[in-house]
């Protein structure tokens, strides 16, 4: 018995040459499982750089919030300091005062007592009519007396106590004349100078 196949034999694909590179000797699937593995490591490494970019932009936002928050604690912050600062030169000013304010006790002058020596040295005869004290212990004294006598023992009384340490001297003495009552009077014109030494008898 003789059996016939009627059916078209199926043909083969033939691919061309390209470029004297015949097409048809090229293993498809090894092609594309090349192309999968050239392409695929660039597909994972920028889905890679994608998730630590969206990290990193993250962290730069809240490390950005986090700055504009210590920068505005800052400012805050300054005007803390300018106080502290005007605190701190108040405070200077005050204890340079102070030490000023110190020395100034320490070197106080009180002519209480030697107002007081003075007047209980004053014989009966003479009298003042000024008496200055200036701000170098300088002393002086105007005044007359009826006694020339009682102008040289005034001097000596006050020379011995310890507050002139025996600067007391004349500076000037005159004779003056007028009528007291009607009855023609003489007596002395005089002026002292001298230098306080000492304001307190007990510190010597």
């Amino acid at each position: 018995m003789i059996e016939l196949n009627l059916l078209d034999k199926k043909q083969p694909l033939v691919l061309p040459t390209v470029l004297g590179v015949d097409l048809n000797t090229i293993n498809i699937k090894m092609l594309i499982v090349s192309i999968v593995i050239y392409y695929m490591p660039d597909i994972a490494v920028h889905q890679l750089f994608s998730e630590k970019t969206v990290v990193a932009n993250e962290s730069l936002t809240l490390l950005t919030s986090q700055n504009n928050k210590l920068r505005n604690e800052i400012s805050k912050d300054s005007n803390i300091k300018a106080l502290v600062d005007a605190y701190k030169l108040q405070v200077r000013k005050l204890q340079t005062r102070s030490t000023q304010v110190d020395a100034i006790f320490k070197n106080r002058t009180n002519p209480k007592k030697i107002l007081e020596k003075i007047a209980r040295s004053i014989p009966e005869d003479l009298w003042f009519d000024v008496m200055t004290i200036n701000d170098k212990n300088e002393i002086q004294i105007n005044g007359g007396s009826y006694s020339p006598r009682a102008i040289g023992e005034f001097i000596t009384t006050i020379n011995d106590s310890p507050y002139f340490s025996g600067s007391i001297t004349p500076a000037k003495q005159e004779n003056k004349k007028e009528n007291l009552d009607g009855i023609p009077t003489s007596f002395e014109r005089f002026e002292l100078r001298g230098k306080i030494t000492n304001y307190d008898m007990r510190s010597k």
